[in-house]
């Protein structure tokens, strides 16, 4: 069995540009993981004829089935048994950190580490390649959560560069009560906007910001396109901004889609 940190993440900077064919939108975004946000992941593995997944998910010491359809632990571990052609009884038990619908990437994250858990537990039959193509059939974030760290990431997501990180970050993040944003809500939302900004000035000051640890550079430059739509519809998120402004963190702004907001010092 192997016991594994499901870590969430935040958005230094979110580009978000056209709606392309396949219904997806473009992006530029610099993940950040961070480390003090996570879930824990118990994963089983036992040879058997026949597959069988099971997961349970544990939150405020109550054990919930999680529906097959909504569960992309459930997901992570049919594909990778596919994949590698293994049969057997995988059992996943989550204890649950991350809150849902907050933009940190929880569910993602989750899936990507019930990946590497696998095979690891396995003896590694799949390289990293090969488990990155696995993660970008689940979800534009898991692929970042196969890497993790600090990376540039651009088309829906997937497509991923490592930065240099050489800057101790202090990071809170504040998840309100009783707001839940769902991502395709938002993307619906921000296809309203009359124009799309361009922000390849502030993504190239946030990586030189990285890697030459200037945080002043950093805090001038982070931002979130979600930001537009989300704090209109929510204000209630425009006063945790000023708390934590208040706090003295210096750059305040949505955890991707929101509803979680973070400030950095």
């Amino acid at each position: 069995m192997l016991t594994l940190k499901s870590f969430s993440k935040v958005n230094l900077g979110l580009w978000i540009k056209e709606q392309r064919e396949d219904g997806f939108h473009d992006i530029e975004t610099v993940f950040l993981e961070n480390k003090n946000l996570y879930d824990e992941i118990e994963i089983s593995f036992q040879e058997d004829k026949n597959t069988s997944v099971t997961s349970s998910f544990t939150e405020d010491n109550l054990n919930d089935l999680i529906p097959s359809e909504k569960n992309l632990t459930t997901k992570a571990t049919n594909l990778f048994f596919n994949k590698t052609r293994t049969t057997g009884i995988c059992n996943i038990k989550i204890n649950k950190n991350i809150p849902a619908e907050a933009g940190l990437g929880g569910g993602s994250s989750n899936a990507a580490t019930v990946l590497k858990g696998l095979n690891t537990l396995l003896r590694n039959p799949l390289n990293k390649t090969e488990l990155l193509l696995l993660a970008s059939e689940l979800g534009s974030d898991v692929p970042f959560f196969i890497y993790g760290g600090t990376c540039l990431g651009k088309g829906r997501g997937e497509i991923l560069e490592t930065i240099e990180n050489n800057l101790d970050l202090e990071v809170k993040i504040i998840k309100p009560e009783g707001i839940s944003i769902s991502t395709k809500w938002a993307y619906e939302q921000i296809d309203s906007r009359e124009f799309i900004a361009d922000h390849k000035k502030e993504i190239e000051s946030i990586i030189q910001a990285l890697k030459t640890g200037d945080k002043e550079l950093l805090f001038k430059n982070t931002f979130n396109d979600f930001e537009m739509v989300v704090f209109s519809y929510y204000p209630e998120l425009l006063k945790i901004r000023n708390e934590l402004i208040k706090e003295g963190y210096k750059t305040v702004n949505l955890c991707g889609s929101g509803s979680a907001v973070y400030g950095i010092r």
